[in-house]
């Protein structure tokens, strides 16, 4: 059973993964001896690089991954389980890894130090990222002190919020039959509750959301948005330069918690002109429900996860050493949510690449078809975007089209 499950982790998502990487560094390789496109030289090659850089990094978590997911399997899980007995000394074991009674508490520590210790697996990784890939190539501005900062409200946020939803889960599956219909509702209504929220309580946490203090600007975007029927709770500067050197700007929040946000980069490298397009683009996503769609999308996920994992075997936590429980079902869907999710994100990018032509459609209708055009031109150079992939790499995991395929359908001349 257990070679069984990571001979499937390995061919169903660790391979595949390595091949479209190979497949998009290649094609990244190719295209960097052909003349630039939408970049200068310079840039140009400084964006493929960056990307190379960022797929031999993919390739090598890939493989980490794939044997962190085989030190769970092995022994990891009985390890962690027997380990957390000592903690709990009040419990009556009926077997070496189940507890009899209320065990609701141990449930919810060894879900939450499962999270934990993998989070710390991937420690080395984020930090690389952050402090030597994206610091190498002048996009990170985190200083050791924001990110930790950040990682210890992360933290706090996880044990607190995470804790409250792993119990109510874990509640669920030990006393419903039918727990894995009623923890997908149940689980679907907290990604949708934490999508109201976020854009006010969690986000500000973060980052420093400040009302847009140049009134010209505000004027055009609030009529726009009045123009549209978009009502929001305001317009607000993110100061995201803290962080990043990137630009963007999204609709955060569904409801009366809508919120227009705006990166602080972003005002100082495009014109109110060129804002006003990508916002229009951004309005065609609320025009047409792309986030009610994407919503449905992200619940039959979640549903498919929750079936799965609610018919799988006994014998497969018998050999892991976990209970048939809440908390041992809960950590199998961890372990094979990446690959369940690997093999949606086809259907989600046609449909998100379906979305975002519609997008420019629009925003393009907003403004024009030159401005967005020359606003996505001047998004791609500040952020140092290579603007081409491989199409097995687009199939998989773009949720945009390559921006030459967006050009061309606004009409735009490239030049090369």
């Amino acid at each position: 059973m257990l070679l069984l499950s990571i001979g499937l982790f390995i061919c169903a998502y660790t391979i595949p993964s390595i091949i479209l990487a190979m497949l998009q560094s290649k094609h990244i390789k190719l295209e960097l001896h052909k003349p630039a496109v939408l970049l200068e030289s310079e840039d140009y090659i400084l964006a493929g690089e960056y990307a190379l850089a960022s797929l031999r990094l993919n390739i090598i978590s890939q493989l980490y991954e794939m044997l962190i997911f085989i030190f769970w399997l092995t022994f990891g899980l009985s390890w962690l389980s027997a380990g957390l007995e000592s903690f709990f000394p009040q419990a009556n074991f009926s077997s070496a890894f189940s507890l009899e009674g209320n065990t609701l508490y141990y449930d919810v520590a060894l879900v939450l130090s499962f999270v934990l210790l993998n989070s710390i697996a991937n420690l080395p990784f984020t930090i690389y990222q952050v402090f030597g890939l994206d610091k190498k190539f002048h996009f990170s501005k985190q200083t050791p002190r924001i990110f930790i900062t950040d990682l210890l409200k992360t933290f706090v946020l996880s044990v607190i919020i995470g804790g409250a939803v792993v119990a109510l889960l874990i509640f669920i599956i030990d006393n419903f039959r039918l727990w894995w219909i009623l923890g997908f509702g149940a689980l679907l209504a907290i990604v949708i509750l934490a999508n109201c929220i976020y854009p006010t309580l969690i986000a500000p946490l973060f980052n420093k959301f400040t009302p847009l203090d140049d009134e010209n600007l505000k004027s055009r975007i609030e009529s726009l948005l009045n123009t549209i029927g978009f009502k929001s709770n305001g317009v607000f500067v993110m100061d995201a330069s803290k962080h990043d050197g990137r630009l963007n700007a999204y609709f955060g929040g569904l409801g009366k918690s809508k919120r227009v946000v705006l990166f602080d980069t972003l005002l100082d490298k495009i014109s109110a002109d060129g804002l006003i397009a990508i916002l229009g683009h951004e309005l065609g996503h609320f025009k047409h429900k792309d986030i009610l769609k994407n919503i449905v999308i992200m619940a039959s996920l979640l549903f498919v996860l929750f079936f799965v994992v609610g018919h799988l075997p006994s014998a497969l936590f018998n050999a892991l050493g976990l209970a048939h429980n809440g908390s041992g079902i809960l950590i199998i869907m961890l372990l094979i949510s990446p690959v369940i999710a690997f093999w949606f994100m086809p259907l989600v990018g046609y449909f998100s690449r379906k979305a975002e032509y519609a997008a420019d459609e629009f925003g393009a209708h907003i403004s024009s078809k030159h401005c967005l055009a020359n606003a996505l031109v001047r998004l791609v150079n500040e952020n140092k975007s290579f603007p081409s992939s491989h199409p097995a790499y687009i199939f998989f995991y773009c949720t945009h089209p390559p921006l030459l395929q967006r050009l061309k359908a606004l009409d735009y001349e490239i030049q090369h």
